[in-house]
């Protein structure tokens, strides 16, 4: 048996196996919760800050006052990788997904009530493989989730627990042999895929929707588009309709784990070519390992 993670429950350090929270929790009986999940790049964390304020911002959106600053966060964090150093040493690397509820449900208030005092955080680290790059480098396959989503439901541009809709499109495109599930919305227009952020290249500008499409805008798509801006490319964010596809060059999809991954298949679509992808890829994971956090420095 391998070794075992070093989880971080509330700020205390504890062996994964061991971490646990209460059955009376929001997360656990009503799926009420945010997260973020990122993950290290030799050692190093890009975008901490920009994860941290996002799980902040949704928080005071949503009227719950998380009584915790970033910096601790930031600590917690810290803290957790370095107790994780043997999982991250000779070039290996981990994703580290943040968790926070409201904590514990008080009957006398309401199960809708969340505005309790001491969230519930769990920090925990997963060693991702050592190929886990040069697979996704090959490209990924996607499909259409069966269902279409309204653009104007407020949990979409929420990192939230709630996330068996996802699920559901991603066991799907499994079963059809594809990588990732991208939805629709109402209008009939491309979002996002189940755990990704999509951009279509077209004309030889690079296309991407904008939240108000019903999506999530990541970390990693932000930083994208800052780097496509530098590179001389012409980023548009727009609504794009299905059609688009039989007319786009190029397709690819980010997240905080993957970077980049160029889509070579979207349906019956093929996308052969990726000169556009693989350039943005190359440029997003030299600046994550050049650029990111030394998480042991000190």
């Amino acid at each position: 048996m391998g070794r075992e993670t070093i989880a971080c429950v509330n700020g205390k350090l504890v062996p994964a196996g061991e971490a646990k929270v209460s059955s009376f929790d929001f997360g656990f009986l009503y799926g009420v919760g945010l997260f973020e999940t990122f993950r290290t790049w030799r050692g190093r964390l890009v975008g901490l800050d920009r994860h941290l304020s996002r799980l902040v911002k949704d928080a005071t959106n949503l009227g719950w006052q998380l009584p915790l600053t970033s910096e601790t966060l930031t600590d917690w964090v810290l803290q957790t990788l370095k107790a994780n150093k043997s999982f991250i040493a000779e070039g290996k690397d981990v994703r580290v997904r943040i968790t926070v509820t409201p904590g514990i449900v008080d009957p006398a208030k309401g199960w809708w009530d969340f505005t309790a005092a001491e969230p519930t955080v769990v920090i925990h680290v997963t060693p991702l493989p050592p190929d886990f790059d040069s697979q996704n480098e090959r490209g990924w396959t996607a499909v259409l989730a069966p269902w279409r989503r309204p653009k104007d439901f407020p949990l979409w541009q929420i990192k939230a627990t709630t996330y068996f809709a996802n699920v559901l499109a991603r066991r799907h495109a499994k079963s059809q042999g594809a990588d990732e599930a991208l939805w629709l919305n109402t209008d009939g227009n491309l979002t996002e895929g189940t755990a990704t952020n999509l951009f279509v290249v077209c004309g030889g500008e690079i296309w991407t929707p904008p939240p108000e499409e019903g999506l999530l805008p990541g970390v990693a798509r932000s930083l994208v588009i800052e780097l496509a801006a530098s590179l001389g490319f012409s980023v548009i964010e727009r609504p794009i309709p299905l059609s688009t596809l039989n007319r786009a060059e190029e397709a690819f999809v980010t997240n905080a784990v993957i970077g980049l991954v160029p889509l070579t298949k979207i349906g019956d679509i093929s996308l052969p070519s990726t000169q556009t992808s693989l350039r943005l890829r190359s440029t997003l994971f030299d600046h994550c390992l050049k650029q990111g956090q030394d998480i042991f420095e000190g």
